[in-house]
């Protein structure tokens, strides 16, 4: 437990400075909590983050120092001053979103749409942790208490973390967009992962739900709700994507939502990406904006590692360094099989966090990368080697240049270059250099 007067300090010295949990960051008049990591432990650098100038350091290491406030658990303080800024809060609608993939992107579009209706809260970036949507709620939190609409993202790396962000944010409409394997390797099985992804719902304030109906257990579940539910999908679902093609460098989407409808959207949208679209979409409908479909086509993505287009020199080069998985690896191939290029080049690096199932699901990757002309892996990490199982490498490298160079030797005018692992994998390490080779033509 917390002492009230602790969560106060906290609030009271970082009201008009910034919160620092590095201390390599720390500037003149930051406040610093140390936090114990995986790596380091922030407590060690108390000293360090003093001398750059913190007014404050919430610590759970007794000091001398008359700056710095002693805490058991500087994790808890956190949450529990974040607790107290949202009790202040005069939200209309608390919104909050998880999923295996997706789950920042529909943020980002959830919060364009209802700031039609009112001044909307969105957490900052992928901040969805249980350290990461506390610090969001404080950095930000003159635009949460002035706010009508709250949106935001929970994520989870182990067993009950996304209850601990129910119990934060006390949502009342939730939206739960996919379980798949991403970050399996972090539960007992994916049975494991689907009832802490379904945790979502044991909000005691939850009056509404957004379900992914591509999933028959996600269906099953929002039959049985004692709440209104409403789906997205590819059909028989309350937004139902009916198809879907390119235009211009443009994504024109045809979706039945109570009868069809057809959008024109700045970009190329992914499968992934349109549903996402069709979450947010519900959510706003939820919310009483009658025809959503009239904002979306204003919106246009922030991100530049997902599924991000960009033409060189006649190539097309398609980009997804953020996450990855096999769901997000099939949603991407059948957006990319509906675009135009006289081939289609695979750059693939690992799926991570797989645990026991790593090799069984690059085995599955290398059936998928069959569907490309050319493959590359990128054997940063090992794991992705057995995709070649199932598909034959042009090359099989743990090298940035000689893969560039692989790339700017054999790509002509005309293909298509996806690159695409998961985040830790640093594949754009690859396309910074080959873009970098490709301008100096």
């Amino acid at each position: 437990m917390i002492p009230t007067s602790v969560i106060e300090e906290l609030l009271s010295y970082s009201e008009d400075s910034r919160i620092a949990l590095d201390s390599r960051k720390v500037s003149a008049g930051d406040v610093f909590v140390a936090i114990k990591g995986d790596i380091a432990d922030g407590n060690d650098f108390v000293e360090d983050a003093l001398s750059a100038g913190a007014t404050r350091v919430f610590s759970n290491r007794p000091c001398a120092d008359p700056r710095v406030i002693t805490v058991h658990d500087t994790v808890e303080l956190l949450m529990e001053a974040a607790k107290e800024v949202m009790s202040r809060s005069h939200l209309k609608s608390r919104i909050a979103i998880t999923g295996s993939n997706g789950k920042t992107t529909t943020k980002e579009i959830t919060a364009f749409l209802l700031s039609q209706l009112g001044k909307t809260f969105k957490t900052a970036g992928n901040l969805n942790t249980e350290i990461g949507l506390p610090l969001s709620l404080l950095e930000n939190r003159r635009e949460l208490l002035s706010a009508k609409y709250g949106v935001f993202e929970l994520g989870t790396s182990a067993k009950g973390d996304i209850r601990k962000l129910v119990d934060l944010v006390e949502p009342n409409l939730c939206v739960l967009l996919n379980v798949g394997t991403a970050h399996v390797g972090n539960f007992g099985g994916i049975d494991e992962l689907l009832e802490e992804k379904l945790s979502i719902f044991e909000s005691g304030k939850l009056s509404r739900a957004v379900l992914g109906g591509t999933d028959e257990r996600l269906r099953k579940f929002a039959a049985d709700m004692p709440v209104e539910t409403r789906l997205f999908g590819r059909n028989d679902a309350d937004f139902s994507i009916v198809d879907f093609s390119y235009d211009s460098g443009e994504t024109l989407l045809h979706f039945d939502c109570e009868g069809d409808r057809f959008v024109r959207l700045k970009g190329i949208w992914s499968l992934g990406q349109l549903m996402d679209l069709g979450a947010a979409y519900l959510v706003a409908n939820f919310e009483g904006l009658e025809e959503p479909s009239i904002f979306v086509s204003d919106y246009k993505s922030p991100f530049r590692d997902r599924f991000s287009v960009e033409h060189l020199h006649g190539i097309t080069l398609i980009s997804d360094f953020y996450n990855s998985s096999l769901e997000s690896w099939e949603s991407a191939i059948v957006s990319i099989e509906k675009l135009s290029h006289s081939r289609k080049i695979a750059v693939a690096g690992s799926i991570l966090e797989q645990g026991e199932e790593e090799a069984n699901t690059h085995e599955k990757l290398g059936r998928l990368l069959g569907k490309f002309d050319m493959t590359i892996l990128f054997n940063h990490d090992k794991a992705i080697e057995a995709a070649s199982k199932y598909v034959e490498p042009s090359l099989i490298t743990d090298s940035v240049e000689q893969l560039a160079e692989w790339l700017f030797e054999n790509v002509r005018k005309g293909d298509l270059v996806f690159l695409k692992a998961s985040r830790a994998v640093a594949l754009e390490r690859v396309h910074k250099a080959f873009v970098e080779m490709m301008r100096n033509v």
